[in-house]
């Protein structure tokens, strides 16, 4: 993960945000206003979120998501990525039906004694 400067000290207006996924997690931090996300999940399931100011949204890696289009007019978020993984596209949005993935992460555990025998 990255230190991330400022990120509570600006952010951008979000009237409204198309469905699209990304290789990596994304975080959304509500700074002002009211909206709707929705996000769906690795099987197909939607599910839709009341966001506001002070909330947190975490976005796993591949889960499609946006905003339902019912924001307050002074919805604004700031967003930062999780860990990018090697072969991970660009930030931007990707859509499914052009990439015809759907990415997730899979945890490795590699022994280690780094510390002595556990």
């Amino acid at each position: 993960m990255a230190h991330h400067k400022a990120l509570m000290k600006g952010g951008f207006l979000l009237p409204m945000c198309e469905k699209h996924f990304h290789d990596h997690d994304e975080t959304w931090l509500i700074l002002k206003g009211s909206g709707t996300g929705f996000w769906i999940d690795h099987d197909g399931n939607r599910e839709d979120f009341v966001l506001e100011a002070g909330d947190v949204w975490m976005i796993p890696a591949g889960f499609e998501h946006g905003c339902a289009g019912t924001n307050s007019e002074d919805f604004t978020i700031s967003v930062f990525d999780g860990t990018k993984p090697p072969g991970c596209h660009d930030h931007a949005h990707y859509y499914i039906e052009k990439e015809g993935y759907i990415p997730s992460f899979k945890l490795i555990k590699t022994p280690t004694d780094r510390y002595g025998s556990v």
